[in-house]
Protein backbone atom coordinates (compact mmCIF):
# COMPACT_ATOMS: atom_id res chain seq x y z
CA UNK A 1 0.00 0.00 0.00
CA UNK A 2 1.36 3.48 -1.19
CA UNK A 3 2.22 5.89 2.00
CA UNK A 4 -0.62 7.57 3.66
CA UNK A 5 -1.52 9.44 6.36
CA UNK A 6 -4.83 9.74 7.65
CA UNK A 7 -6.57 13.27 8.40
CA UNK A 8 -8.76 13.14 11.42
CA UNK A 9 -11.36 15.67 12.92
CA UNK A 10 -12.57 14.02 16.22
CA UNK A 11 -10.43 15.92 18.23
CA UNK A 12 -12.39 19.10 16.91
CA UNK A 13 -15.49 17.01 18.29
CA UNK A 14 -16.46 16.22 14.88
CA UNK A 15 -18.70 12.85 14.36
CA UNK A 16 -19.52 13.17 10.83
CA UNK A 17 -17.53 13.52 7.66
CA UNK A 18 -18.16 13.65 3.94
CA UNK A 19 -15.07 12.06 2.54
CA UNK A 20 -13.84 9.50 -0.33
CA UNK A 21 -12.14 6.04 -0.21
CA UNK A 22 -8.34 5.83 -0.30
CA UNK A 23 -7.98 2.07 -0.15
CA UNK A 24 -9.70 -1.16 0.45
CA UNK A 25 -7.86 -3.65 2.16
CA UNK A 26 -8.90 -7.54 2.96
CA UNK A 27 -7.02 -8.18 6.45
CA UNK A 28 -8.01 -11.75 7.67
CA UNK A 29 -11.99 -12.13 7.46
CA UNK A 30 -12.31 -8.57 7.49
CA UNK A 31 -12.17 -5.81 5.17
CA UNK A 32 -10.26 -2.19 6.09
CA UNK A 33 -11.54 0.99 4.86
CA UNK A 34 -8.99 3.70 4.44
CA UNK A 35 -10.32 7.18 3.87
CA UNK A 36 -8.98 10.99 3.33
CA UNK A 37 -10.64 12.29 6.33
CA UNK A 38 -12.17 10.57 9.34
CA UNK A 39 -14.06 11.78 12.65
CA UNK A 40 -13.32 8.11 14.34
CA UNK A 41 -11.45 7.94 17.04
CA UNK A 42 -9.43 4.85 16.70
CA UNK A 43 -8.31 2.11 19.74
CA UNK A 44 -4.20 3.07 20.25
CA UNK A 45 -1.99 0.06 19.64
CA UNK A 46 0.44 1.20 21.92
CA UNK A 47 -1.82 2.56 25.45
CA UNK A 48 -5.67 1.46 24.77
CA UNK A 49 -7.04 3.49 27.52
CA UNK A 50 -9.79 5.18 25.31
CA UNK A 51 -11.48 2.44 23.42
CA UNK A 52 -12.80 3.04 19.70
CA UNK A 53 -15.75 4.98 18.23
CA UNK A 54 -18.40 2.90 17.21
CA UNK A 55 -20.67 3.77 14.22
CA UNK A 56 -21.17 3.27 9.88
CA UNK A 57 -20.37 3.97 7.27
CA UNK A 58 -22.71 4.84 4.18
CA UNK A 59 -22.14 4.65 0.43
CA UNK A 60 -24.29 6.80 -2.18
CA UNK A 61 -26.97 4.50 -2.24
CA UNK A 62 -27.82 4.87 1.11
CA UNK A 63 -26.01 1.44 2.23
CA UNK A 64 -24.82 1.38 5.69
CA UNK A 65 -21.65 -0.87 6.96
CA UNK A 66 -21.44 -0.74 10.64
CA UNK A 67 -18.07 -0.65 11.73
CA UNK A 68 -16.82 -3.84 14.04
CA UNK A 69 -13.89 -2.16 14.89
CA UNK A 70 -11.54 1.09 14.65
CA UNK A 71 -8.00 0.86 14.07
CA UNK A 72 -3.85 2.25 13.49
CA UNK A 73 -3.03 0.91 10.69
CA UNK A 74 1.07 1.27 9.93
CA UNK A 75 2.89 1.49 6.68
CA UNK A 76 6.27 0.99 6.56
CA UNK A 77 9.06 2.34 4.23
CA UNK A 78 8.50 -0.55 2.30
CA UNK A 79 5.05 -0.26 1.95
CA UNK A 80 3.92 -3.28 3.96
CA UNK A 81 0.80 -2.91 5.91
CA UNK A 82 0.31 -3.48 9.48
CA UNK A 83 -2.75 -3.62 11.89
CA UNK A 84 -3.26 -2.20 15.25
CA UNK A 85 -0.94 -4.84 18.00
CA UNK A 86 0.84 -6.14 14.65
CA UNK A 87 2.26 -2.38 14.38
CA UNK A 88 6.06 -3.53 15.57
CA UNK A 89 7.15 0.62 15.55
CA UNK A 90 6.51 3.68 17.70
CA UNK A 91 4.46 6.24 16.38
CA UNK A 92 7.23 8.57 15.55
CA UNK A 93 9.44 5.87 14.06
CA UNK A 94 10.74 7.57 10.75
CA UNK A 95 9.37 6.73 7.43
CA UNK A 96 6.66 5.15 8.71
CA UNK A 97 3.02 6.18 8.16
CA UNK A 98 -0.09 6.16 10.20
CA UNK A 99 -3.98 6.11 9.29
CA UNK A 100 -7.18 5.11 10.37
CA UNK A 101 -8.88 1.68 9.57
CA UNK A 102 -12.36 0.92 9.35
CA UNK A 103 -12.96 -2.19 10.10
CA UNK A 104 -15.79 -4.23 8.17
CA UNK A 105 -16.46 -7.67 8.83
CA UNK A 106 -18.40 -10.04 6.76
CA UNK A 107 -18.94 -9.95 2.76
CA UNK A 108 -16.56 -7.47 0.61
CA UNK A 109 -17.98 -4.09 0.76
CA UNK A 110 -18.86 -2.21 -2.72
CA UNK A 111 -16.89 0.17 -2.13
CA UNK A 112 -13.45 1.08 -4.34
CA UNK A 113 -10.90 3.91 -3.98
CA UNK A 114 -12.22 7.36 -4.70
CA UNK A 115 -15.73 6.17 -4.00
CA UNK A 116 -17.75 9.01 -1.86
CA UNK A 117 -18.88 7.87 1.38
CA UNK A 118 -20.19 9.25 4.53
CA UNK A 119 -18.81 8.64 8.38
CA UNK A 120 -20.84 8.63 10.68
CA UNK A 121 -19.86 8.40 14.92
CA UNK A 122 -22.67 7.00 16.98
CA UNK A 123 -23.01 10.29 19.18
CA UNK A 124 -24.37 9.08 22.10
CA UNK A 125 -21.62 6.47 23.27
CA UNK A 126 -18.86 9.40 21.62
CA UNK A 127 -20.69 11.50 24.32
CA UNK A 128 -20.54 9.14 27.08
CA UNK A 129 -16.90 8.59 26.70
CA UNK A 130 -15.67 11.90 25.95
CA UNK A 131 -17.71 13.20 29.55
CA UNK A 132 -15.35 10.12 31.26
CA UNK A 133 -12.21 10.92 29.36
CA UNK A 134 -12.66 14.46 30.55
CA UNK A 135 -13.54 13.68 34.19
CA UNK A 136 -10.44 11.16 34.45
CA UNK A 137 -8.47 14.07 33.94
CA UNK A 138 -10.46 15.96 36.49
CA UNK A 139 -9.89 12.80 38.92
CA UNK A 140 -6.19 12.97 38.31
CA UNK A 141 -5.41 16.22 39.39
CA UNK A 142 -7.19 16.31 42.51
CA UNK A 143 -5.81 13.09 43.41
CA UNK A 144 -2.48 14.91 43.27
CA UNK A 145 -3.77 17.54 45.44
CA UNK A 146 -5.33 15.79 47.87
CA UNK A 147 -2.12 12.98 48.33
CA UNK A 148 0.22 15.97 48.61
CA UNK A 149 0.72 15.80 51.76
CA UNK A 150 1.80 12.28 51.62
CA UNK A 151 5.11 13.25 50.02
CA UNK A 152 7.15 12.91 53.08
CA UNK A 153 10.65 13.88 51.12
CA UNK A 154 11.33 13.63 47.68
CA UNK A 155 8.29 14.16 45.67
CA UNK A 156 8.04 14.34 41.69
CA UNK A 157 7.93 16.64 39.21
CA UNK A 158 4.64 19.29 39.81
CA UNK A 159 1.14 18.88 37.93
CA UNK A 160 -0.02 21.19 36.45
CA UNK A 161 -1.72 23.12 39.59
CA UNK A 162 1.80 22.88 41.29
CA UNK A 163 0.88 19.56 43.20
CA UNK A 164 3.37 16.73 43.20
CA UNK A 165 2.12 14.72 40.12
CA UNK A 166 1.07 11.38 41.60
CA UNK A 167 -0.55 9.99 38.69
CA UNK A 168 2.12 10.68 36.28
CA UNK A 169 4.36 8.32 38.39
CA UNK A 170 2.49 5.69 39.79
CA UNK A 171 -0.52 5.00 37.17
CA UNK A 172 -0.45 1.74 35.89
CA UNK A 173 -3.28 1.57 33.77
CA UNK A 174 -6.10 3.38 32.88
CA UNK A 175 -9.44 2.48 30.94
CA UNK A 176 -12.00 4.67 29.51
CA UNK A 177 -15.65 2.99 29.07
CA UNK A 178 -18.74 5.22 28.40
CA UNK A 179 -19.73 7.66 31.39
CA UNK A 180 -16.74 5.35 33.62
CA UNK A 181 -13.09 5.55 33.70
CA UNK A 182 -10.88 2.85 36.22
CA UNK A 183 -7.11 4.11 36.67
CA UNK A 184 -4.84 1.80 38.76
CA UNK A 185 -1.87 3.00 40.58
CA UNK A 186 1.10 0.68 41.47
CA UNK A 187 2.11 1.66 45.16
CA UNK A 188 5.80 -0.13 45.32
CA UNK A 189 8.86 0.00 46.84
CA UNK A 190 10.17 2.52 44.24
CA UNK A 191 7.72 5.21 45.15
CA UNK A 192 7.46 4.45 49.00
CA UNK A 193 11.74 4.46 48.40
CA UNK A 194 10.98 8.27 47.21
CA UNK A 195 8.94 9.26 50.82
CA UNK A 196 5.58 8.42 49.57
CA UNK A 197 3.64 7.65 53.02
CA UNK A 198 1.06 4.51 51.17
CA UNK A 199 0.31 3.19 54.85
CA UNK A 200 -1.05 6.56 55.48
CA UNK A 201 -2.70 6.47 52.49
CA UNK A 202 -4.66 2.84 53.34
CA UNK A 203 -5.49 4.53 56.66
CA UNK A 204 -7.10 7.68 55.24
CA UNK A 205 -8.48 6.53 52.37
CA UNK A 206 -12.10 7.69 53.27
CA UNK A 207 -10.89 11.14 54.05
CA UNK A 208 -8.56 11.28 50.93
CA UNK A 209 -11.83 10.15 48.97
CA UNK A 210 -14.48 12.90 50.26
CA UNK A 211 -11.33 15.76 49.44
CA UNK A 212 -10.96 14.56 46.08
CA UNK A 213 -14.76 14.47 45.57
CA UNK A 214 -15.57 17.95 47.05
CA UNK A 215 -12.72 19.09 44.67
CA UNK A 216 -13.91 18.14 41.12
CA UNK A 217 -17.64 18.97 42.13
CA UNK A 218 -16.29 22.62 43.34
CA UNK A 219 -14.39 22.79 39.96
CA UNK A 220 -16.85 21.33 37.72
CA UNK A 221 -19.30 24.11 38.96
CA UNK A 222 -17.51 26.42 36.74
CA UNK A 223 -18.63 27.13 33.15
CA UNK A 224 -15.14 26.69 31.43
CA UNK A 225 -14.18 26.00 27.82
CA UNK A 226 -12.69 22.57 27.11
CA UNK A 227 -10.54 22.73 23.83
CA UNK A 228 -8.61 19.88 22.54
CA UNK A 229 -5.01 21.39 21.38
CA UNK A 230 -3.41 19.72 18.02
CA UNK A 231 -0.33 20.64 16.76
CA UNK A 232 -1.99 19.19 12.92
CA UNK A 233 -4.91 17.11 11.52
CA UNK A 234 -2.66 13.96 10.94
CA UNK A 235 -3.71 11.15 13.33
CA UNK A 236 -0.37 10.53 14.72
CA UNK A 237 0.23 14.74 15.64
CA UNK A 238 0.42 15.75 19.42
CA UNK A 239 -2.47 16.46 21.25
CA UNK A 240 -3.64 17.96 24.75
CA UNK A 241 -6.77 18.38 26.85
CA UNK A 242 -6.84 22.07 28.09
CA UNK A 243 -8.97 24.29 30.29
CA UNK A 244 -8.66 26.59 33.17
CA UNK A 245 -9.40 25.60 36.94
CA UNK A 246 -8.78 28.12 39.73
CA UNK A 247 -8.25 30.87 37.37
CA UNK A 248 -5.41 29.00 35.69
CA UNK A 249 -4.16 26.96 32.69
CA UNK A 250 -4.00 23.39 32.14
CA UNK A 251 -2.69 21.43 29.53
CA UNK A 252 -2.59 17.43 29.78
CA UNK A 253 -0.89 15.53 26.85
CA UNK A 254 -3.72 13.14 25.60
CA UNK A 255 -5.13 11.81 22.69
CA UNK A 256 -8.75 11.31 23.54
CA UNK A 257 -12.09 13.26 22.82
CA UNK A 258 -13.36 15.55 25.13
CA UNK A 259 -16.02 17.62 26.58
CA UNK A 260 -16.13 21.16 25.16
CA UNK A 261 -16.97 22.72 28.58
CA UNK A 262 -16.49 21.40 32.32
CA UNK A 263 -20.34 21.72 32.88
CA UNK A 264 -20.43 19.11 29.87
CA UNK A 265 -19.12 16.78 31.99
CA UNK A 266 -22.17 16.45 34.61
CA UNK A 267 -22.40 14.70 38.12
CA UNK A 268 -18.86 12.66 38.71
CA UNK A 269 -18.27 10.24 41.47
CA UNK A 270 -14.80 8.65 42.68
CA UNK A 271 -14.37 5.78 44.28
CA UNK A 272 -10.87 4.89 45.90
CA UNK A 273 -10.09 1.31 46.97
CA UNK A 274 -7.33 -0.42 47.80
CA UNK A 275 -7.40 -4.58 46.59
CA UNK A 276 -3.92 -4.89 48.15
CA UNK A 277 -1.10 -2.63 49.71
CA UNK A 278 0.70 -1.94 46.94
CA UNK A 279 -2.84 -0.88 44.52
CA UNK A 280 -4.63 2.03 44.70
CA UNK A 281 -8.08 1.96 42.46
CA UNK A 282 -10.00 5.14 41.37
CA UNK A 283 -13.21 4.39 39.55
CA UNK A 284 -14.79 7.64 38.15
CA UNK A 285 -18.59 7.29 37.51
CA UNK A 286 -20.39 10.06 35.63
CA UNK A 287 -23.89 10.83 34.95
CA UNK A 288 -26.76 13.52 34.41
CA UNK A 289 -27.01 16.39 36.80
CA UNK A 290 -24.87 19.10 38.62
CA UNK A 291 -24.11 18.00 42.13
CA UNK A 292 -23.28 14.38 43.66
CA UNK A 293 -26.51 13.34 45.86
CA UNK A 294 -27.24 10.65 47.99
CA UNK A 295 -28.96 8.38 45.40
CA UNK A 296 -25.71 8.47 43.04
CA UNK A 297 -23.33 7.83 45.46
CA UNK A 298 -25.58 4.76 47.13
CA UNK A 299 -26.08 3.69 44.01
CA UNK A 300 -21.82 3.84 42.60
CA UNK A 301 -21.35 1.87 46.43
CA UNK A 302 -23.14 -1.01 45.43
CA UNK A 303 -21.82 -1.39 42.16
CA UNK A 304 -18.42 -1.08 43.31
CA UNK A 305 -19.27 -3.76 46.49
CA UNK A 306 -20.58 -6.23 43.50
CA UNK A 307 -17.20 -5.99 42.05
CA UNK A 308 -15.24 -6.40 44.80
CA UNK A 309 -17.30 -9.43 46.09
CA UNK A 310 -17.33 -11.53 42.53
CA UNK A 311 -13.34 -10.61 41.72
CA UNK A 312 -11.89 -13.25 41.23
CA UNK A 313 -8.89 -14.09 43.37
Amino acid sequence: MAAFTSKVTFHKGSCQEKTFVVALVQHGENFIVIVETTPFHPRDYRFCDQPQDRGYIEDVQGKRYPLADVVFVGISPEGIFSVDEEIPVKKNEPGWYFCVGHVIHGDRPTLSSKSPITLQVDETNRSALSRAHSAAHMMALSLNRTLAPLWLEESPCPDALDAPDFDHVALESSSVSPMHCRDVYRIGKSLRKKGFAGDSLKADLKRHEDELNALIEKWLLEDVPVVVRADGDDLTSFRSFCTRIEGRSVEIPCGGTHVRSLREIGNVLVRLSMPDDTTLQADTFVREGKSVNVRFADAVARITEIESTTEVT
